[in-house]
């Protein structure tokens, strides 16, 4: 997908493989209930979506045994000083937030004056600091809270920014990706740059946006080949943000939106900026920094840990993050050998 003429449309990324049968009826149904969420939207209450998809969250965490046992035993080996009720309580909403995003949308197009009005906001100060050095802003959050929307807060807030994505046919969910991207596109988007396509002459395009002070965003809670510590284990996360803001000397402003009360009470928060320091060894440099921006993920993530839908993910962190020190250590060896 592509921006022609202010629109969002289709583009080919050139990788495409033929997805497994899970995949396929996990997209038809999401998309089904997208558009059944969608039209029935326009008729009732937004609460009640909210409440029905959370009582379909558990339904799934209670109905699927070994799902549950292994969410469970992640969200407790991360936060070990939880109670048992706790981490019960924290994985039952992950498996809700997990498609909450479909909701999110239509909850902004419906309600955005009560959203903007209500909208709370800490940090405000993280960013300004940061646009003032004159390098434009690289955002990181993660997918936790109400992401999809982002983008269209600050939008109308003044400060759009170009999120970073990987093109639809390169995700299990191609259809179901590039749904929910037009649906977002619609609620706000920088009108020049609304997405920036992975691969697609990525750091060039970032490069110039930055250059013009603009702002762009790209998630942290990815698998990559970058070791860092996370929940006080190895992980290996992407490490293209580290990249961008040390080639370009760009600082990063880790934010999300959480939310708040009650649905249209959201709670915005800019955390400190990690800045670049040029001057350093390239390797140890992206290092640190990835290692700052795994510190502010991991204070995102406890501020409200059953809004952050990747914890599926984080074993598989773990165990890459194992093979890779365990890959380091011994090639630190073998020089020392030599």
């Amino acid at each position: 997908m592509e921006k022609t003429e202010g629109k969002i449309t289709e583009a080919k990324s050139g990788h495409q493989e033929k997805p497994n049968l899970f995949f396929r009826l996990l997209e038809t149904g999401l998309i089904s209930l997208f558009y059944l969420s969608k039209f029935l939207f326009m008729v009732l209450p937004a609460s009640f979506f909210y409440q029905l998809f959370r009582m379909l969250g558990k339904a799934i965490f209670w109905t699927r045994r070994g799902m549950r046992g292994r969410l469970e035993e992640k969200i407790r080996q991360a936060l070990p000083e939880l109670p048992p009720p706790e981490v019960r309580r924290i994985a039952q909403e992950v498996c809700a937030a997990a498609i909450f995003p479909i909701l999110d949308l239509f909850l902004m197009a419906k309600h955005h004056d009560q959203i903007m009005e209500n909208l709370e906001v800490e940090g405000w100060e993280h960013l300004e600091k940061s646009e003032a050095m004159g390098k434009g802003v690289l955002f990181t959050t993660g997918h936790i809270g109400m992401y999809p929307i982002l983008h269209a807060v600050l939008y109308h807030m003044g400060k759009p920014y170009t999120p970073v994505m990987y093109y639809p046919e390169d995700t299990p969910l191609p259809r179901y990706v590039e749904t929910m991207a037009r649906q977002a596109y619609d609620l706000g988007a920088d009108p020049e740059n609304p997405v920036f396509w992975a691969g697609q002459d990525t750091l060039n395009r970032i490069r110039r946006h930055l250059e013009q002070g603009k702002r762009a965003c790209i998630t942290f809670d990815v698998d990559g080949s970058g070791l860092v510590t996370f929940f006080g284990r190895p992980a290996a996360l992407a490490t293209g943000l580290a990249h961008f803001s040390l080639q370009l000397g760009t600082p990063i402003v880790p934010f999300a939106l959480f939310r708040g009360k009650d649905l249209l009470h959201p709670k915005l928060v800019f955390y400190p900026p990690i800045l670049p320091q040029t001057e350093r060894d390239k390797k140890e440099e992206i290092s640190r920094i990835m290692q700052e921006v795994a510190n502010a993920g991991e204070k995102m993530i406890k501020t409200a840990p059953e809004q952050w839908m990747s914890w599926f993910g984080l074993w598989h962190w773990w165990e890459e993050g194992r093979k890779l020190e365990k890959k380091l250590s011994s090639q630190k060896l073998q020089e020392k050998r030599s």
